[in-house]
């Protein structure tokens, strides 16, 4: 297991106080494992929460202007919804809330509501501690269920049920009746990734967007060469670039290390890469392919490209992935490309993968889109003038419009489990599960049942370890059923699949 804290949410306060000696007053941080990590504006180096209240602030009164938010990557799918926050100082305590009261979900699917979670850093001595209150409600089977927090610093925040606060048998529409002994929702898996570059666009001014990749130096930070074709969202960047503007990693200068080595330095031990991605295109159009993430030199020379579109005649409303290897050209064509109305205009997750014995993968929300071999390895891999941009090729004429909210860098391939629980949380639940008179033979029985909600699918899988006889020919000693959510009042619809 790795000793790399996990980052549990971003964001940024913004101080209401009245004493203007105190100096800065807008903060970036990040909720960890191991703590509250606030960003000094004028270092970047990371404070605890005690040193931002006790030497920052000087112990003074303070409060947060509305324009404070915080973001959590157990629910990123809300990026463009963000989540109110607030921070409390008392004694030896530093308390931040995060709370959103409205429905929130992915995609069109708001499952979650009335979320309030309480983050209490606690000092004693020269010791201090993170736990984690509060609650959400997820709704079920259009059964409202309500769940409590749980954090531990192994595998970071989750939600839980308890039957306390809950009533214990669930109606399920054409389905039957599940009796609820175990539900959580959760990241599993995650606290072995560590990104190398991470960018969480929580900047609200200025020119640069931070590395806030954790114990990773130095940082790839990318400076906006031009402001004006960008403004600022809450908690991400929206980009309308000219053709030759750029926003890269530093530019080379004689005698200085290339910020990116580490990054190709990296990829190059495993052969392997994930760029994740949570973007908005601005249309369905654009094509070059234009430049949504771009390590690279010029328009033919890169190490690897995620790009919308592609040229000509071929259609613009795709993710096309360039990425060179020993068996490609040095502008890693053959490239990979999902099918057309792939992209569209809604708030995306987009990942692409390469595992060290060549497959390329593409997930849109979460679901794989296409799979291409590209054998090989990454020893041609290049630093000298490459960089490291976003929304343009390094020499222009490929520019990108749309909203960015999250990218991450990593020099491992995440599998498709991985990625599903970075779209949206993994829903388990565990059970007694009657089925209803629709499925014959097997109608009225109570079977013990592990139930799987895949939000980015919208289906609903269940495991059955149970013996059942069909007629005098068939004997079953396991039952797989998976349903998919239909948004009308069919409700949950068998797929066929069992």
């Amino acid at each position: 297991m790795s000793n790399t804290p996990i980052i549990m949410g971003t964001g940024r306060i913004e101080l209401d106080y009245f004493n203007s000696t105190i100096g800065q007053f807008t903060y970036r941080y990040q909720i960890r494992t191991d703590g509250i990590k606030f960003i000094h504006p004028k270092t970047q180096n990371l404070i605890s929460a005690f040193e931002l209240v006790e030497q920052q602030l000087a112990n003074e009164p303070f409060g947060l202007k509305q324009s404070s938010y915080a973001k959590l990557n157990l629910f990123l799918f809300s990026l463009e919804n963000y989540f109110s926050v607030d921070l409390i100082h008392e004694a030896d305590q530093v308390i931040l809330t995060v709370t959103h009261l409205d429905p929130f979900g992915p995609s069109i699917d708001p499952v979650f509501k009335d979320l309030s979670l309480t983050f209490v850093e606690s000092k004693s001595e020269d010791t201090t501690t993170l736990t984690v209150n509060g609650q959400v409600t997820l709704n079920l089977f259009n059964n409202e269920i309500i769940l409590q927090a749980k954090f531990s610093p192994d595998v970071g925040l989750q939600f839980n049920y308890e039957q306390a606060n809950n009533r214990g048998l669930l109606p399920l529409n054409n389905i039957g009746t599940l009796e609820l002994s175990r539900l959580s929702v959760s990241q599993p898996a995650l606290e072995t990734l560590s990104p190398q570059v991470l960018f969480t666009f929580d900047e609200d001014s200025g020119n640069t967007i931070f590395d806030g990749a954790i114990d990773m130096n130095p940082p790839i930070n990318l400076t906006i060469e031009d402001e004006s074709v960008v403004s600022r969202l809450t908690g991400g960047l929206t980009v309308n670039p000219k053709a030759s503007s750029l926003i890269a990693s530093a530019p080379i200068q004689k005698g200085t290390v290339n910020p990116v080595t580490r990054l190709v330095e990296a990829c190059q031990e495993t052969d392997e890469l994930t760029i994740e991605a949570w973007v908005k295109p601005a249309n369905t159009t654009q094509e070059g392919p234009a430049r949504i993430v771009t390590l690279s030199r010029n328009t033919s020379r890169r190490n690897f490209t995620l790009g919308q579109g592609m040229w000509g005649d071929s259609p613009s409303d795709v993710y096309d992935v360039r990425i060179q290897t020993s068996s490609t050209n040095s502008n890693g064509i053959p490239s990979t490309t999902t099918p057309a109305e792939t992209l569209t205009t809604e708030l995306t997750h987009v990942v692409v993968t390469r595992k060290n014995s060549g497959e390329v993968r593409i997930y849109v929300n979460g679901v794989q889109c296409i799979e291409q071999i590209v054998e090989g390895n990454f020893a041609k891999w290049e630093v000298g003038r490459y960089r490291l941009a976003l929304a343009n090729e390094l020499t222009g004429r490929r520019p990108w419009a749309g909203d960015y909210y999250y990218i991450a860098i990593y020099n491992q391939a995440l599998d498709e489990h991985q990625i599903a629980a970075k779209y949206a949380p993994e829903v388990t639940t565990e059970g007694t599960l009657t089925l209803g008179d629709g499925f014959g033979v097997m109608a009225n029985q109570r079977i013990k049942t592990r139930l799987d909600y895949h939000l980015g699918k919208g289906t609903l899988s269940a495991k059955m370890d149970t013996a059942v006889d069909i007629g005098s020919q068939f004997h079953f000693n396991s039952l797989n059923l998976e349903w998919r959510k239909s948004f009308d009042e069919l409700g949950w619809q068998l797929t066929g699949q069992g």
